[in-house]
């Protein structure tokens, strides 16, 4: 693997990486992002974060907020998924913006870059509601991942203000039992139907959450319009997928 960029900043190192056609991004040894344009779904967790807008017909959720930017992986991926209006993404930590554009190739001028506190940023929004929300917002203590916003009924409220009543949300746990936690949260906040998305590779647990249904069938019907490839189709169909009950 060879180091691209390495920085020091603020008590983090930021290290940018290449294996092959993979970029790689880590922040104090945790793993944050990896694109490969030759293989854009490729078993990580930022799979997990892109995909679920399959359940929703791929011109139907026009308007996208990303919380955590990261290298930009999930932007990259869903650029291949579905043509999109706008893509709003708030991320506090300025070297990661930098990286995305420059290592990333986030350059696509349908997307906003917001160089903010995300959970500041969604508290003092009052423009309209956007069709999908992913909550990737992570950070590290001790080289580990941790939330950087518990769910909280105060959050998942906000989050659910934000969306549209037919839009979905992509929230990303540390762990199952992070997620299953937060089910009573997020059912007063109004999500009714839920799916819970894992890796074997990775402890994350993935909610995938709505007020109107969510079906597997739509999104297995989807994935076969978006024109990925046998091999590509195979790959993000292991990834595990079960309804969630609690809600």
């Amino acid at each position: 693997m060879t180091t691209l960029w390495e920085h020091e900043a603020d008590g983090t190192h930021y290290s940018v990486r290449q294996s092959g056609a993979s970029i790689r991004l880590y922040s104090n040894r945790v793993f944050h992002s990896q694109w490969n344009p030759n293989k854009p779904f490729a078993g990580g967790v930022w799979d997990c974060l892109s995909l679920p807008i399959l359940y929703r017909p791929l011109h139907s959720l026009p308007r996208i907020l990303l919380l955590g930017v990261g290298g930009g992986a999930v932007i990259r991926q869903l650029q291949h998924l579905c043509d999109f209006t706008e893509l709003c993404a708030v991320e506090i930590d300025a070297q990661h913006i930098d990286i995305a554009s420059r290592f990333f190739g986030v350059d696509d001028p349908r997307v906003t870059l917001h160089h903010q506190d995300a959970i500041q940023w969604l508290a003092n929004y009052t423009g309209p509601p956007f069709d999908l929300i992913i909550d990737d917002l992570f950070g590290h203590d001790e080289g580990e991942p941790l939330r950087a916003c518990e769910l909280t009924s105060t959050w998942t409220d906000l989050l659910r203000h934000h969306l549209t009543e037919a839009g979905l949300l992509v929230v990303n746990c540390v762990d199952s039992k992070e997620l299953k936690n937060a089910l009573p949260e997020l059912a007063d906040s109004g999500f009714r139907y839920g799916y819970r998305w894992t890796l074997q590779a990775y402890e994350n647990a993935i909610g995938v959450l709505g007020n109107d249904p969510i079906h597997a069938r739509d999104w297995s019907k989807n994935l076969e319009l978006t024109g990925l490839g046998a091999a590509s189709q195979r790959q993000v169909r292991a990834i595990t997928r079960r309804p969630m009950k609690g809600l």
